[in-house]
């Protein structure tokens, strides 16, 4: 007999009244699809933390990053020539630079780290644009005073708001004493509030134009490095390598990836983990639809003898049961599937209003849910897999029915 006879068939056994919604049946489904959903969730938000983590360094920090060993001025084009050079893929680049200060702010101090900026080549190279969450990111406007960009942390601890001025205290080396420190201030004026995507960047990032930062700082010409952008986030990886070999000792080079390499590395170690850990419950639900094939084989005993005398092979029955145990797995994945994507955006929703990820612990304030095609593909087959295996016994118990007893029974 051909498959679709034999699906029918098994369509027509398992939907019943007394299969479907009566004993353990309804019990089994409703354990596969939270099964499922939680599978679902789970690798979403996986997936999500590592994307989260990825975009941020991407947008703020650039796609690698290569800082001087040395102090000593040089031209920062040439040493941008000799890049573009050696990976021809390069987009943009923008040059870059750290101080470490105090912010002062109606009564309260906070330890902050200046960045500087190149206001004319960061939009280029960086993507601030899209963080922005109050005021704006451009630098380049009319201003009497410097403009700055802060952290969404620290303008929330500080109670600034756009339009506001602050000060920050930098602590200037004497070049005659290195022991002693001179004290300069600078005064600026928040032009925009930005989600920087960090927990220790929002609480501590000031961002401003790269040429108040040096003066501020009093280092002259000087600068940290270079923020590069590459279109392809993994390829960037590649040629990070590769600019560390060409540059040499005199230069570091790390990408995206590197500052956070223990994050991402816990990441791609848990992700198995949980998947098999949260696969037990689909485990569980596929001992459910077992026994409830088991119960449907015993009160399908009649009709099993007319099927077999009336020529049907054992191999056929078999066929029919395993359909039916496919069956209950494709209405429990897809119900898990729909049930997942519900809990997905509540997830989202609560981490808005109740504020369920801890900046403080897991580095970040917010987590975008991802759906990769990969973890879809190995859940629908862990699933259909699982629930195959859980038919072979019962099925095999219907195959091995003696007509005779089964219309003797009756």
């Amino acid at each position: 007999m051909n498959r679709s006879s034999l699906a029918w068939i098994s369509w027509k056994l398992l939907n019943s009244k007394k299969t479907m919604f009566g004993g353990s049946a309804p019990l089994a489904l409703f354990g596969l699809i939270l099964g499922v959903a939680s599978l679902v969730v789970s690798m979403a938000v996986m997936s999500g933390f590592e994307t989260t983590l990825q975009t941020a360094m991407t947008d703020v920090s650039g796609s690698v990053q290569v800082v001087k060993r040395s102090r000593f001025p040089d031209d920062w084009k040439e040493l941008e020539e000799r890049i573009r050079k050696a990976e021809p893929s390069l987009v943009s680049s923008t040059r870059f630079v750290f101080v470490e200060g105090i912010m002062a702010h109606n009564g309260q101090i906070s330890g902050v780290l200046l960045e500087g900026i190149d206001k004319d080549r960061v939009n280029q190279t960086l993507n601030l644009e899209s963080r922005v969450k109050e005021g704006s990111a451009d630098l380049n406007a009319p201003s009497d005073v410097p403009l700055a960009l802060i952290g969404s942390g620290l303008a929330k601890k500080m109670g600034l708001k756009i339009g506001d001025e602050f000060r920050v205290v930098l602590p200037i080396a004497d070049l005659t004493d290195p022991s002693n420190f001179k004290r300069k201030v600078g005064t600026f004026k928040l032009q925009g509030v930005v989600e920087l995507g960090k927990f220790e960047w929002n609480e501590r990032f000031i961002m401003i134009d790269l040429n108040v930062a040096q003066e501020v700082a009093a280092i002259g010409d000087r600068y940290t490095g270079l923020m590069l952008k590459f279109d392809d986030a993994e390829y960037a990886r590649k040629a990070s390598y590769n600019l560390s070999q060409v540059l040499g000792a005199p230069y570091w080079v790390r990408d995206w990836r590197d500052s956070n390499e223990n994050l991402f590395d816990a990441v791609a170690i848990q992700r198995p983990a949980i998947f098999f850990v949260v696969s037990v419950i689909i485990f569980v639900a596929a001992f459910n639809i077992s026994s409830t094939l088991f119960v449907n084989v015993v009160q399908r005993f009649k009709d099993i003898a007319i099927l077999k005398t009336v020529g049907l092979s054992r191999k056929d029955v078999i066929k029919i049961f395993t359909f039916q145990g496919l069956i209950l797995g494709a209405i429990g994945l897809a119900g898990g599937f729909i049930l997942g994507l519900i809990l997905c955006v509540l997830f989202v929703w609560a981490q808005g209003r109740l504020g369920l990820i801890s900046g403080a612990v897991y580095r970040l304030e917010n987590i975008e849910i991802s759906i990769r095609f990969m973890d879809t593909i190995a859940i629908c087959v862990a699933t259909m897999l699982i629930c195959f295996i859980a038919t072979l016994a019962p099925a095999r118990r219907g195959a091995n029915l003696n007509p005779m007893e089964g219309l003797r029974n009756e």
